[in-house]
C-alpha cells in the first residue's frame, strides 16, 4: 500500500551535508597534535615536505619530531640556546643559527645526525638563517651588525654587509633572488643588492621600538621576518608602545610593507588586553595572513588577516605563550612552538570523524 493510498505522508529525511574536510577555514582552527620537550621552546621550524618539526628550546639542543610517527630526536653541537632554522628545498639538511654566534648544518637523513658544517658566522649572538632561493647559499645576521652571505657546499663567505648601527634581529632573501632585506634593534629595514654588496634603500618600521626607562635599555627588533610567496609582500614580527619589557609591558605588532614602494600598509596588532610579543607571522597561499604571540601572562593567541584589512578577523587563544609559528606544506595545518616545552599541530578544517 502506497502512500497515497493510506493518505499518510512519511516525513522525508534530509540528505546529510557533505562536508569537505580538507577546505581551510580559520575559524575552525583546532590542536591535532603535541610533541613534547622538558624546556620550554624558543621557536620551531617545519621542513618544505612536511616531515620534519624541529624546535629550539632553553637549553643547548634542538629536538626534531617525525610528524607522522612522532618519533623523536635530538642534536647536540650548539654552545647557546637555537633561535632560527632553514631547511634545504627537499628537507634532508637542516641549518641552525644559535645565540653563541654559530651556524651549523645537519643531514636528517641519518640516523643520528651530527653537523656537516660548522660556521662561526658573528661575535656573539647569530639570530638568523636564511637559505636563497636557488640553494646555494646562506644569508646570516648577529649582534656585530653585520649581515653576512656564505656558499652554502663548503661554508665559504662570500659577501660581508655594513650599514646597520644595532644588533641586526633577522634578515631573508627576496624571492627573486637578487635582493635581501634585513632589520635591526632600531627598527631600521636595509635592503641588500646581492650583486653589488651596496644599500638599495632602507625602510622605516621605528614604530618596532621603544626606550624601556626602567632598565635603560632599546627593546625592539624582528622576531619573525618573512615575505610573502610572490615577493610583492615583507611581514615583521615584534613589539611597539614599549612600556617594561621585561614584565611584558609592550604592545605586540605585525607590520606590512609594500616591497615596491617600501611603504608600511599595516600595523596589525591585537585586543588592546594583550600585551606581549608578536613571535610568528606566515602568509598563507590563499591570501591571508597568520600571527602568533605571547602576553605577559604567559598565554598565547594565533591571529589572522584577510587581505586590505586593518584588523584581524579571527582571535585563537593558545593554552601557552607562542615562540614560534610555521606552515605546513599542505595549508592544512600549523606548527607553535609553546613556552611549556609543547610543540603543537593546529589543523585549519572542519574536525575530521574519529
Amino acid at each position: 500500500m502506497n502512500q497515497q493510498q493510506t493518505g499518510i505522508s512519511e516525513p522525508l529525511v534530509a540528505p546529510k551535508p557533505v562536508i569537505d574536510y580538507n577546505a581551510v577555514d580559520p575559524l575552525l582552527t583546532h590542536q591535532t597534535t603535541e610533541f613534547k620537550h622538558k624546556f620550554p621552546l624558543t621557536s620551531c621550524k617545519v621542513d618544505p615536505t612536511g616531515t620534519h618539526l624541529v624546535a629550539g628550546a632553553e637549553d643547548l639542543e634542538i629536538q626534531v619530531w617525525n610528524i607522522k610517527t612522532k618519533a623523536q630526536r635530538t642534536l647536540k653541537g650548539h654552545t647557546s640556546w637555537v633561535r632560527c632554522f632553514d631547511f634545504s628545498q627537499d628537507g634532508k639538511t637542516l641549518y641552525s643559527a644559535c645565540w653563541g654566534g654559530e651556524i651549523k648544518a645537519w643531514n636528517l637523513v641519518d640516523a643520528e645526525p651530527k653537523p656537516t658544517l660548522s660556521i662561526q658566522a658573528h661575535q656573539g649572538s647569530a639570530r638568523w638563517v636564511r637559505v636563497s632561493p636557488d640553494q646555494t647559499k646562506l644569508a646570516t645576521c648577529g649582534n656585530d651588525l653585520l649581515v653576512k652571505v656564505w656558499n652554502i657546499s663548503d661554508g665559504k663567505l662570500l659577501h660581508t654587509f655594513a650599514g646597520h648601527e644595532r644588533h641586526v634581529y633577522a634578515v631573508d632573501f627576496h624571492p627573486d633572488g637578487q635582493q635581501m632585506a634585513s632589520q635591526d634593534l632600531m627598527g631600521v629595514i636595509h635592503v641588500w643588492d646581492l650583486n653589488t654588496g651596496k644599500i638599495v634603500r632602507s625602510i622605516d618600521a621605528g614604530v618596532m621600538t621603544g626606550y624601556d626607562n626602567k632598565f635603560a635599555a632599546d627593546m625592539g627588533g624582528a622576531r619573525d621576518f618573512k615575505f610573502s610567496p610572490d615577493g610583492s609582500e615583507l611581514a615583521s614580527a615584534g613589539i611597539t608602545k614599549v612600556v617594561n619589557s621585561f614584565a611584558g609591558v609592550q604592545d605586540p605588532i605585525i607590520m606590512l610593507f609594500d616591497w615596491k614602494t617600501g611603504k608600511a600598509t599595516a600595523q596589525l596588532k591585537p585586543d588592546k588586553s594583550f600585551q606581549g610579543i608578536a613571535w610568528g607571522v606566515r602568509f598563507h597561499p590563499e591570501g591571508f595572513l597568520i600571527g602568533a604571540g605571547a602576553n605577559r601572562s604567559g598565554k598565547g593567541e594565533l591571529w589572522f588577516r584577510k587581505p586590505g584589512e586593518e584588523e584581524f578577523f579571527h582571535t585563537m587563544p593558545l593554552p601557552k605563550a607562542a615562540r614560534g609559528l610555521d606552515l605546513l606544506h599542505d595549508g592544512r595545518h600549523l606548527a607553535v612552538a609553546h613556552s611549556d616545552g609543547a610543540a603543537r599541530i593546529y589543523r585549519m578544517t572542519e574536525k575530521q570523524p574519529a
